[in-house]
């Protein structure tokens, strides 16, 4: 049986049909989260195609599974990389997890939050699915780069963008020891973006600025009670 092909419309990334500069982004974020997940039971949310819970799963991951919300995708993914032992792919949202808590030890999610309007329960499911002290790797664009005076984002995809300190309040917000990574560094004088290296130091200053912000966190221990509280205000 053949398997499932995709267009590349710019939504989401299509191995072989991504422009290489636009792949070489995505993946570099999976080659970092690889080096933080062997040995790990990983969530990886809004997956996509699924090349990145492939490529986790190539490099150690104990079992990934994939979720996305779109049906295409998933159905793309199980063809693609569901022959891989201890991946699977399932179709839900990522504000409503089909899973039970403390089901995994890292939960992978990147370029999700500036698609979603409810990213406070998103996260908050996140949490709920993470294992005690289990690491939470997350990636979204640096509003300061991509529209620092824009209404809303020019990214017809995106809903929110957000400011560094934005982004490191609300995830240190929800989860401990935050770290803020960078990707794809621009220099504020000329715009000359680096492509060239992966996930590093996240920088933030007058001369330059990293495009994209990776966010590595830790679940508090004993936070249910604390999400409970959370919940309730948010629906008050």
């Amino acid at each position: 049986m053949a398997k499932s092909e995709l267009e590349f419309t710019g939504e989401r990334v299509v191995p072989g049909k991504t422009p290489d500069t636009i792949y070489k982004e995505h993946m570099d974020r999976y080659v970092f989260a690889g080096g933080l997940t062997a040995g790990r039971d990983v969530l990886d949310v809004a997956c996509g195609t699924g090349y990145g819970s492939g490529y986790m799963a190539e490099t150690g991951a104990r079992s990934v599974t994939g979720v996305d919300v779109s049906m295409l995708a998933v159905r793309y993914a199980r063809d693609w990389y569901g022959d891989h032992g201890g991946t699977g792919f399932v179709c839900a949202d990522g504000c409503g997890l089909p899973f039970a808590d403390g089901s995994f030890d890292a939960v992978v999610s990147f370029e999700t939050l500036e698609h979603i309007r409810p990213y406070r329960k998103f996260l908050l499911d996140c949490r709920r699915v993470l294992r005690e002290h289990g690491c939470l790797i997350v990636s979204t664009p640096n509003r300061r780069i991509f529209s620092p005076e824009a209404a809303r984002p020019p990214n017809p995809f995106h809903v929110r963008e957000f400011w560094a300190e934005e982004f490191r309040r609300l995830i240190g917000g929800l989860f401990a020891d935050v770290t803020l990574f960078g990707q794809c560094d621009v220099n504020l004088s000329d715009n000359a973006v680096d492509r060239e290296h992966g996930v590093g130091e996240f920088r933030d200053n007058e001369s330059v600025s990293s495009a994209y912000m990776i966010a590595v966190a830790r679940k508090r221990a004993n936070c249910r009670r604390r999400a409970r509280r959370t919940i309730s205000r948010s629906s008050s």
